[in-house]
């Protein structure tokens, strides 16, 4: 029984070590991208003010991606984006495997994302441009259909100034270095490693990735910020709210975040 309980103690030592040093590694050396995220980015988890223990609350990255150039702007998000056959060969997959297997396993990539740049501009201008449509078509014959389109639209353009995420993924990429020089210097931007699906559709014959989830999802509090996010309720992101925090996050050699500093917006 001794032996049985010496062996578990020192594999979860050595896991806590392992885990220890991959954080510690990450943090050292230069930092690959700082961002002052909020509640948009952010999410609160389910349970919080619930739980006497706070220590192991994390927030949810919330991510985009962005409408189409020729489509109307929709509150939807799809997560699956078109792709060309040997864009899906540079990013490692096998164009036969693709289309003869549809249980080919997912990879992780290297993904590019903007934080409130020209992506999100670029759909907020659609969001107005969809508003401004229904609008005249009320004016020009008013009715409860008509009423009913004009005010969903309207909340539509609200949340997107002022609730809606501002981070989108821009591009996927099998290496690092490909989109660290393609997007040098640009401080809105991050890079990140996220796990990606290829599908082939064979009525159409063309091809898509399905961006599954982030490799690194939830981003942990440290202790001396929980207190600050303790009174919150998680909200719900269909309702149009102004942010009610905003946390400094830095990212490290391994690509993976941590959160520097919270402050509380509500004050």
């Amino acid at each position: 029984m001794k032996k049985y309980l010496l062996i578990g103690l020192t594999i979860l030592i050595g896991t806590n070590i392992v885990a220890l040093s991959g954080t510690a590694y990450n943090r050292m050396g230069g930092v690959t991208a700082q961002l002052m995220l909020s509640e948009r980015e952010l999410s609160l988890p389910y349970i919080s003010r619930s739980k006497k223990e706070n220590s192991g609350l994390s927030l949810a990255i919330i991510w985009r991606t962005p409408t189409g150039d020729s489509e109307n702007y929709s509150r939807y998000n799809s997560k699956d984006i078109k792709i060309y056959q040997d864009e899906l060969l540079a990013l490692g997959f096998d164009q036969r495997d693709v289309k003869d297997n549809y249980w080919l396993e997912s990879r992780e990539l290297y993904w590019a994302f903007e934080f409130d740049g020209a992506l999100h501009k670029a759909e907020i201008e659609k969001a107005a441009m969809k508003y401004q449509s229904a609008l005249t078509t009320f004016q020009e014959n008013p009715n409860d259909t008509t009423s009913r389109m004009k005010t969903e639209y309207n909340d539509n353009l609200e949340r997107e100034k002022t609730t809606n995420s501002r981070l989108f993924f821009i591009e996927a990429s099998a290496d690092y270095e490909t989109l660290a020089v393609q997007f040098s210097g640009q401080q809105n931007i991050v890079i990140v490693k996220g796990v990606a699906k290829p599908y082939y559709h064979s009525n159409d014959k063309d091809y898509s990735l399905m961006l599954r989830h982030l490799s690194v999802r939830n981003i942990m509090i440290p202790l001396e910020y929980t207190q600050i996010l303790a009174n919150f309720n998680k909200r719900d992101r269909r309702k149009i709210n102004l942010p009610r925090y905003a946390v400094d996050i830095n990212w490290g050699n391994r690509l993976e975040p941590w959160i520097v500093e919270v402050k509380s917006l509500s004050d």
